[in-house]
């Protein structure tokens, strides 16, 4: 509930009891003009105008305040009421029982409209009005009875009334306040998700965050995202919206998790976590003093079960207690915020998706125009010098062409694997395999494809895996084929058998993948680097290779070193048990 709608309310309460009273003076006015009561008439002519104007004053006031016009008003008519009886003269418009019920009415004005210390201002004016009362039976003569009684009740009427009263206006406030609020976080909500939909920008959060701050009473509102500092996990304000006109020197704008551990564990539970400086441990506590921070309330961001980051608003100013109704509209804000981030990634996916895609395009054609250039070009020549072409040149010419057609096949089945494996029709065929001889009949295969000067030294150890011998074959083929293309002068390629795991390793001696790109070689149409002496690549071979490896309960890993190392680990056929014969991915 904000403030100002309280003071708005307290406003009104006034306003209208002075507008009460610009039309009761008026009737006043009026009825003394038309049947003054005593040559003591004067004195109310003298006394009404500038209770009238007083009044006007208070219903026209921005800061209207009722109670020194009400308290006036009282003493005044309490005053003549006195006067009257002592002079025994007439001195207003009401007997001594409506001059009674007037003095109770302005009380009970007076109780309600108070904020503070109600209960010491019903007793102060009940027992005035008892005293009052007193006074005007001692000076009428009236028996004790009478006396006591009328006094017990001016005391208790006053203030078992103001207390009533009181209660009603405290309902009715809260009422208010509580509609005022739920409209103002409904607002809120709406605004934040209206930015967070039209905007794809950083914008979008600045202007959903201050529509959140406005909901509230809070001093500042952040958006934050989880980053790294130093290798550390941490966070980084990315959004914000301080409150107009509070002072603070707020500079914490990013950090580390291991410096706030309740909020870290809080958020990564999912949990809403509220902090408040002064309850926390004496280490914790010091970062959110130096900020000038005396509470704070924040909700997790998720994108996809992950968490991203964080929203929630801090206090300055005081060490307040938030409400329910706060925490909920942050919940509903970071579900908001945290669809935002899933489209981003999800527009920022499919941009790198068609930047692949026109790569592929433009690889792919390259890479199949190349092999079918030579291809065609080869066969013509075949074809129009048949009687002028030697059998050995012709054999020659055939041979090349076999090798650029082997080569345009293993691009394309590069390519459907891909295809298939997207659309869950990559069907995987479990059986023992001999790693060596597999490695046997790729090299067999490239020797033909790659002809190439570097030396390729492989291990003779025997080991058996369980896994899809097709497959195998096509990731041996690629990792050993991107050694030749990219790697040093000297080509290893060696297996090793664990305990329930079987090693196949391809290395060599050339300059290695950067380690910024070590993982990014695995993803699809990804080239990290060209050969000067080989054509480029699609960019899809290591992107293939480690997808069938994890189909086949495997991983695919590059290990830098003076010898950079594709590994493959596979399950040991020894390892195996009970098994399922194929899967399909």
């Amino acid at each position: 509930m904000s403030s100002r709608t309280a003071g708005s309310l307290q406003r009104d309460l006034h306003r209208q009891v002075a507008a009460l009273f610009l039309v009761v003076v008026p009737v006043l006015i009026l009825a003394e003009s038309i049947a003054p009561f005593s040559d003591g008439a004067w004195i109310r002519f003298v006394a009404y105008p500038p209770l009238l104007f007083w009044t006007w004053r208070v219903w026209k006031s921005k800061t209207a305040s009722a109670i020194p016009l009400l308290l006036a008003a009282m003493i005044f008519l309490g005053l003549l009421a006195v006067a009257e009886v002592a002079l025994d003269r007439s001195l207003t418009p009401f007997d001594p029982a409506g001059t009674f019920g007037g003095v109770m009415l302005m009380s009970i004005l007076v109780g309600a409209l108070v904020e503070r210390d109600r209960l010491g201002w019903a007793a102060g004016l009940g027992f005035s009005v008892g005293a009052w009362v007193i006074v005007v039976g001692l000076l009428s003569g009236q028996d004790t009875p009478t006396l006591v009684a009328r006094a017990v009740v001016g005391v208790a009427g006053v203030i078992f009334t103001i207390a009533l009263v009181s209660g009603l206006v405290d309902r009715l406030r809260s009422a208010v306040e509580s509609h005022d609020r739920a409209r103002r976080l409904n607002d809120a909500i709406a605004a934040c998700s209206e930015s967070l939909l039209v905007h794809s920008d950083v914008f979008a959060l600045h202007e959903a965050t201050r529509a959140l701050l406005e909901a509230t009473d809070a001093d500042y509102a952040f958006v934050d995202r989880n980053v790294t500092i130093d290798g550390e996990p941490g966070w980084e304000i990315i959004a914000e919206a301080s409150r107009r006109g509070v002072a603070w020197a707020g500079t914490w704008r990013k950090g580390l998790y291991s410096e706030i551990p309740t909020t870290k564990e809080a958020l990564a539970s999912g949990e809403p976590v509220v902090i408040r400086t002064s309850e926390l441990p004496e280490h914790e506590a010091r970062r959110y003093r130096e900020d000038g921070i005396q509470s704070e309330v924040g909700v997790p961001v998720f994108v996809d079960g992950v968490l991203r980051g964080s929203l929630g608003f801090i206090q300055y100013t005081d060490d307040r207690a938030w409400t329910e109704d706060e925490i909920q509209t942050l919940r509903r804000a970071s579900h908001m915020i945290g669809a935002y981030w899933q489209r981003l990634d999800h527009a920022e996916a499919l941009r790198r998706s068609n930047e692949s895609k026109d790569r592929l395009l433009s690889s792919v054609s390259h890479e199949i125009r190349t092999p079918l250039t030579a291809i065609v070009g080869l066969s013509e020549a075949i074809v129009d010098g048949a009687d002028e072409l030697g059998e050995e040149e012709v054999c020659e010419l055939m041979a090349i062409i076999a090798r650029q057609s082997r080569e345009l096949a293993e691009l394309v089945e590069d390519l459907l694997v891909a295809s298939r494996a997207d659309f869950g029709n990559l069907s995987i065929r479990f059986e023992p395999v001999e790693l060596l001889g597999q490695v046997r009949r790729v090299g067999e295969g490239l020797s033909q494809s790659y002809p190439t000067s570097k030396t390729i030294v492989v291990d003779d150890e025997v080991s058996w895996a369980w896994a899809d011998s097709l497959r195998v074959r096509q990731i041996i083929r690629n990792l050993i084929s991107n050694a030749i293309k990219y790697g040093g002068s000297e080509i290893r390629v060696g297996v090793e058998e664990g305990d329930d795991r079987v090693l196949l390793s391809v290395s060599d001696n050339g300059p290695g993948v950067p380690m910024g790109e070590i993982e990014l070689i695995f993803e699809r149409y990804y080239r990290s680097i060209e050969s000067p002496t080989m054509p480029g690549s699609v960019g899809i071979g290591l992107a293939v290779s480690r997808q069938l490896a994890e189909l086949m309960d495997g991983t695919l890993e590059y290990i830098p070193g003076d010898w950079g190392r594709f590994v493959l680990s596979l399950p040991s056929y020894a390892s195996v048990d009970t098994v399922d014969s194929s899967i399909s991915a």
